[in-house]
């Protein structure tokens, strides 16, 4: 049977236990970790530090699968947001056999941002309005519950507009 969620112990002979469809958690020496992959992204992500003698390291990693974004998509991200700070803004970097910037249908208004993610989706981005540093919202925290990287930008009234960074992997709720 297939689960949604697997449980692994990483030993000197490797992985052991059954892997889930969605995630893992994997306990190492290092103390709980979180893995998950997708067609797109591949991470490991330690949840909870712990001295677990007997088991072999794990590091955190976070790989792209396509490779790096190339830098010239992130710069006209930037440019895009910063023609109009005064809204906020949605846009996806997304795969399609190669990378590409995708600007879905929004409702864009001063304070809030609704859109359909895009398939696809490897980096989902959202502006703040004007001077406003980026940090992510209790919004932020229940919208983005897909296995993908998002980035909020904010300052974009600033000669350099700054961008937070995280990383999102889905965890199952009960309904």
């Amino acid at each position: 049977m297939t689960k949604p969620v697997g449980y692994l112990i990483n030993t000197a002979a490797g992985l052991q236990g059954e892997h889930g469809v969605f995630y893992d958690y994997v306990l190492s020496c290092d103390g709980l970790f979180l893995q998950a992959k997708n067609a797109h992204l591949a991470a490991t992500v330690c949840i909870a530090p712990a001295e677990v003698r007997g088991l072999a390291p794990l590091e955190e990693s976070i790989q792209l699968l396509h490779g790096k974004i190339p830098l010239y998509f992130l710069n006209l991200a930037l440019s895009v947001l910063c023609i109009k700070p005064d809204i906020e803004q949605y846009l996806a970097l997304i795969w399609q056999d190669n990378y590409s910037l995708g600007v879905p249908t929004q409702s864009q208004t001063a304070t809030s941002v609704t859109y359909e993610t895009l398939p696809g989706t490897v980096l989902d981005i959202h502006s703040h309005v004007g001077g406003v540093p980026p940090h992510f919202s209790g919004i932020d925290d229940h919208d983005e519950q897909g296995f993908c990287l998002y980035a909020v930008v904010g300052g974009l009234r600033d000669l350099c507009p700054t961008v937070e960074l995280r990383l999102g992997i889905i965890i199952l709720r009960r309904i």
